[in-house]
This record gives structure tokens, sequence and C-alpha cells, in this order.
């Protein structure tokens, strides 16, 4: 595909595997939500406190934070029930009160959404490794009396693919990423949520206490917008904010990008992980992308999005662990803080561990946040 350079794109958004995006809010059983018939009721407590007006005592246990299950009743659960939010198929794993449940990003109606910010950080991790690939840039650790904040260690890479190394104050003005605009999806009327147990496993062997999570699930589509902004793509205003060629033909050829990404990061991952109970997951999205990566025509991606993609879904990965020499001493440099114990030697796995959706018996049975975006041009 090569986008015209102002173009705006309807987007479709199928989620191939469960997706998790946070609100950085936990859901306490017992307090924020209970378990009925098989089934998790998420307690509005607004509705619940209007209830018990009349009802003293009640009141008094729920101002003292005594758990909302102890005020409900069996003939409180049904469809229609104003005391619930919302009702999610299934039951967390864990039965003891107090246990937690991440919360799933939804909108003011409860309706799960697709941010635009979520989509477009991970174009900017595709571009980021396409531009840093394309321009041959080398990673160095920083001399070992420099001090470092690992919050802004790419910061120098970034503003030389992004920004072509402006100074750091004019940067945001200059970054390519600008003239790239994608807007929040629109949210599911539906309200599709599922809970999944998720675990971070080591070396293929689940390692922990489960992780549970809201989840839109599989199948579910999205639709989105993107827009590429013509007038900051122009010839006159992109000479005057330094974009050049090679970033031109990125922005350009975005569906490429992403999909030869993605097929690098799979790659390894299958390699990596080729005797794990999970492999199907990959088996059944790699030949989707190498197809995609063959078409060079094609206005149709796979990406990776959320909460459990890991480490290379967020960084430039393999653009730095090619580099052996060098990624041994930034993973064994403590100011990098990438290890947590032991020492990384070259030909080891980084990291060791991944994230995971397991059954109840703690089977490893399918990954998070794939998605597949089809592009098509508005008018």
């Amino acid at each position: 595909m090569t986008a015209k350079l102002h173009s705006k794109f309807r987007l479709t958004v199928t989620t191939l595997t469960p997706l998790h995006i946070g609100t950085g809010n936990t859901l306490l059983r017992d307090f924020d939500y209970v378990t009925h018939d098989g089934k998790t009721w998420v307690i509005n407590e607004d509705a619940l406190a209007d209830l018990l007006a009349d009802d003293e005592d009640n009141l008094t246990k729920m101002a003292a934070g005594r758990p909302a299950s102890e005020l409900l009743k069996s003939e409180d659960f049904h469809a229609d029930s104003p005391l619930f939010c919302y009702v999610l198929p299934g039951e967390p794993r864990s039965p003891n009160p107090g246990s937690v449940l991440q919360e799933q990003i939804k909108d003011p109606w409860d309706r799960p959404y697709i941010p635009g910010s979520s989509l477009k950080g991970a174009l900017r991790t595709a571009l980021f490794y396409a531009g840093y690939g394309g321009r041959n840039l080398q990673f160095r650790v920083a001399p070992s009396n420099d001090r470092i904040n690992v919050k802004y260690v790419a910061q120098p890479l970034e503003r030389d693919v992004f920004a072509n190394n402006v100074s750091p104050g004019k940067a945001p003005n200059h970054d390519l990423l600008r003239a790239l605009q994608i807007g929040d999806s629109i949210p599911d009327e539906q309200r599709r949520l599922r809970i999944v147990n998720v675990t971070v496993s080591k070396n293929s062997q689940p390692s922990g206490s489960p992780i549970e999570l809201e989840a839109i699930p599989s199948d579910i589509s999205f639709e989105m917008s993107l827009a590429l902004d013509g007038y900051l793509l122009s010839n006159q205003i992109r000479r005057e904010v330094g974009y050049v060629d090679d970033q031109i033909g990125w922005i350009q050829g975005l569906p490429q990008i992403v999909n030869s990404w993605t097929q690098d990061r799979l790659n390894i991952e299958s390699q990596t992980n080729r005797s794990s109970n999970w492999t199907n997951a990959f088996e059944q999205i790699k030949p989707i992308v190498d197809r995609f990566v063959a078409d060079r025509t094609s206005r149709e991606f796979i990406v990776q999005l959320g909460w459990g993609g890991g480490w290379d879904s967020k960084t430039l990965g393999k653009r730095l662990t090619d580099n052996k020499t060098e990624f041994s001493k930034l993973v064994n440099d403590s100011r990098y803080k990438m290890l947590r114990k032991g020492k990384f030697v070259v030909g080891d796995v980084y990291p060791k561990t991944r994230r995971a959706i397991v059954t109840r018996k703690m089977q490893p049975i399918s990954l998070l946040g794939w998605v597949w975006v089809r592009m098509e041009t508005m008018a």
C-alpha cells in the first residue's frame, strides 16, 4: 500500500486472541463484584446505596466497608437489575474474598472500546523498529560513570528516527508521528467481555499465581479511524519540520512496516517456544502475516495491543538482541534494570518469561492482544 499524503482510513480492528487494555483499576471480589449462577456481576455502588437509603443498618455496614455481597439478596440477580453495571459470563478462578480482577477500559456506559493511543503506540514501535534498522543506528551502553533514567534512555534514538535528532526541547514539534492521527474506536454496544486467567510462564512452564483479567474475546470487530495530515506532510511544511524521504516512505507503507515487524517477532517467538503448549496461537497468526508481507499492496496488518505482549512488543526487541555483545552488556548493567537477579550470558533467551492465557488446570492455551487491522480509504 502507498497512501496519499492526505488520506483518511476506516480501520476494522478484529481481535484474533483475547485483548486486555487495562484502566489501572482493580475490582475486588465481594466488594466490587460478586459471583452468582456461574456469572460475574459487577456492582453499581451508587445504585446499591440508593436502594439502601432507608435501611440504616445496611447503610452503616456499607459505610464501614463491609462487603457489598452481604447486602445483596438472591432476587437482586436478574438481567435488568440496576444494582449491577454489567454481567460477565464465567467466574474468576480464585474464590477468596478480596481477590483481584483487573478492569478492562470502557466508556462511561461500560462499553469496551480500543483507545486510539493504544493502536498508535503499537504503530510507533513498529515505525521505530523500521527506522532504526533502515538508518543502521546502533545502541551503545552509556559510560559506567554516567547516571541513567531508564524512562528516557531511548529518547536520543527516538529523536534520530522521528525528529532527525533535533534538540530535546524541539523534538515534540518535529516528531513524525504528529502526522499520524488515530481516533478511539466506536464502543461495543453489546458490551462483550469475558474473564481470562493469565500466568507468567518461564521456560514454557507456569510460574506463580494466575492473574485474572477482564478481556475482549476473540472475533470481536471495532471500527476506528486513521488520518495522515496532508498539511504536515506537504513539501513545504515537511521541509520546515525536517521530515525526509525515508520517513515519508514509512508512513506511506505503514501496513508493510507493521507486518515485517510482526513477522520478525513471530519468527523469534515460534523458535523460542517451539515446545510450548501455546505454539498453536503462533501457528494460527503467522501464515496470515507471511501472506501480508508477501503482498506489498496489502492494506491489512496484524499487530499486538494492550497488556501481555511482553518486552519485545514495546521495544526494539530483535534490533537490540542482534548485537549480542552490546546487548549482554546492556542487560547485565544494573543501571538499566533489565535483570532482577543472576547474570545474562550471550545466547540466553531474553526475557525468559512470557504471559499466556491458561485453563483452570494451568495449561497455556492462548496469547493476548493480537488483532487484525483492515484499512479502507474514506471519501
